[in-house]
């Protein structure tokens, strides 16, 4: 029995609509789909954070936290929404480390560390949640395990300077949205 024309074409496009749901998403893909902030444009609790020039991207088609994809930090709304504005500000900066000093996960997590404990919106009570991020065994050569890199950011944490002045946090700043 020979399949209609129209049948033969309807099966064409529903495998083809298939494929693309399932093939991966390329990065250059996902920086399109995002949302696009230009520098201090995004905010994160009550704070518009920087890094330099580079813009940030905002679309839950990103798998993970946030990732340093070209010149843009991409951040997933959809797993960030869940966690407090320290951990979301934590993970913006960590991917802003690796747009200013490029691959390595240890350096991109003290960066973030200092970075947090001199502008005052990261206590060491964060690095709990932070490390909770983290899966428990590495998924890759370049991310250590959850206990060595948490290690690493409590030391990062320690030896950062204090804050010039005791910030005030706003309950927005404290909370998980």
């Amino acid at each position: 029995m020979r399949m209609p024309a129209w049948a033969t074409g309807a099966c064409l496009i529903l495998a083809s609509l298939l494929t693309a749901a399932t093939r991966p998403v390329v990065a250059e893909e996902i920086v399109l789909r995002g949302t696009l902030y230009e520098p201090g444009k995004l905010q994160i609790g009550t704070r518009m954070p920087v890094c330099g020039r580079t813009r940030t991207v905002v679309t839950a088609d990103l798998g993970d936290y946030g990732a340093s994809i070209g010149g843009f930090i991409v951040l997933n709304p959809v797993r960030l929404d869940r966690l407090s504005a320290a951990t979301r500000l934590f993970v913006y900066s960590h991917e802003c480390a690796h747009q200013l000093y490029g691959p390595g996960e240890e350096q991109a997590d003290c960066y973030a560390a200092r970075r947090g404990k001199a502008e005052g919106w990261l206590l060491e009570s964060d690095i709990d949640q932070i490390c909770m991020i983290f899966p428990h065994k590495s998924r890759s050569p370049e991310h250590p395990n959850r206990a060595e890199r948490c290690a690493a950011i409590r030391s990062c944490f320690d030896s950062a300077a204090v804050p010039a002045a005791a910030p005030v946090l706003a309950p927005q700043d404290r909370d998980f949205r």
